[in-house]
């Protein structure tokens, strides 16, 4: 009887719901950035490769003040994998690989261009300073460049992933979701461009971008005809359209913007119901509700019922 009474003790843990990968949204990623700000996107890809820093929940971007050297810095060093752990120690690894040469006073589109450009881009005033929206704006339009045989988005161990219409979903410890027959997991900790975090809920919508972490591939170096730069490339070589290892997995989702917008049109609707339909609408809930309680009430009776019953036989 008491096996009996372990089995169904252990059975209500089944009723908890699974837990998902630690993942932010739209609404998470700064407490100044509204999920309708209009270049929400850009800062969710920066954000998901680390370039706008990976912390970023409950802290503020404050997007019209200037970038300190200090803060790219540290974002460049999280970007390449350098060592450290803190703001402070990731600004200082990235001084001493060269990637900037003072942590004082606000950054340059120079220092941009030297740090993870390879000195390759033409700028129109090289000394001007940015606020944190210009650089958004600036990274987001040379994202995909051409720097003799690689990007910026593969030089931090990034890859463009698959798109299309989402089949399946594969959730309990580790989220992943099904395109054409194929299985793509997802990082433990993943943006997520949709209006719901809840993997079951994307079935049937379209994935319109995805970006693979691609197991630390890095690509150091600031530019290839630099000399004291050869013994930081690494991992660098060809296949960088796809995942290098079956290690890799999908750093970044993002759901098509029609899709999230219908949802949000749903939204708005249901704010503007009328009080007949809130009212099916609060009856509806308050059914799903009230037949969990019963549930949960009836397996701790269940479980009273067979603790005093042990106790008897006793």
């Amino acid at each position: 009887m008491r096996k009996y009474l372990l089995l169904l003790l252990m059975s209500t843990l089944f009723m908890a719901p699974a837990a998902y990968a630690h993942t932010m949204d739209k609404s998470t990623l700064f407490t100044d950035v509204p999920e309708t700000t209009s270049n929400i996107q850009d800062i969710m890809v920066l954000h998901s490769i680390g370039l706008l820093g990976y912390n970023g929940k409950d802290m503020a971007l404050n997007p019209t003040d200037n970038l300190s050297r200090k803060d790219f810095a540290s974002w460049v060093g999280g970007f390449f994998g350098l060592e450290g752990a803190t703001v402070d120690e990731l600004a200082q690894a990235a001084q001493k690989e060269e990637y900037i040469s003072s942590l004082e006073g606000d950054l340059t589109y120079k220092e941009i261009n030297t740090a993870l450009f390879h000195h390759k881009l033409e700028l129109e005033n090289p000394d001007a300073t940015m606020t944190k929206e210009e650089y958004i704006a600036f990274l987001t339009e040379h994202l995909d460049d051409d720097m003799g045989g690689h990007t910026l988005l593969q030089m931090g161990g990034f890859a463009e992933g698959p798109t299309g219409t989402i089949e399946d979903v594969v959730t309990g410890d580790e989220t992943g979701i099904i395109i054409n027959g194929k299985t793509y997991m997802l990082s433990g900790h993943p943006r997520i461009f949709a209006e719901s975090t809840d993997a079951k809920s994307w079935v049937g919508q379209q994935l319109e971008r995805s970006i693979f972490t691609t197991a630390g591939d890095h690509h150091h170096g600031h530019d290839d005809n630099q000399e004291g730069h050869g013994d930081h490339e690494e991992g660098h070589g060809e296949g960088h359209d796809a995942p290098a290892t079956n290690a890799a997995t999908l750093q970044y989702v993002q759901f098509s913007s029609t899709q999230v917008a219908a949802d949000d049109t749903k939204e708005v609707q249901s704010s503007n119901a009328t009080p007949r339909e809130e009212q099916q609408t609060d009856e509806t809930t308050s059914s799903n509700s009230s037949t969990v309680w019963v549930i949960a009430i009836l397996v701790v009776l269940a479980a009273i019922f067979a603790f005093v019953f042990v106790k008897r036989k006793k």
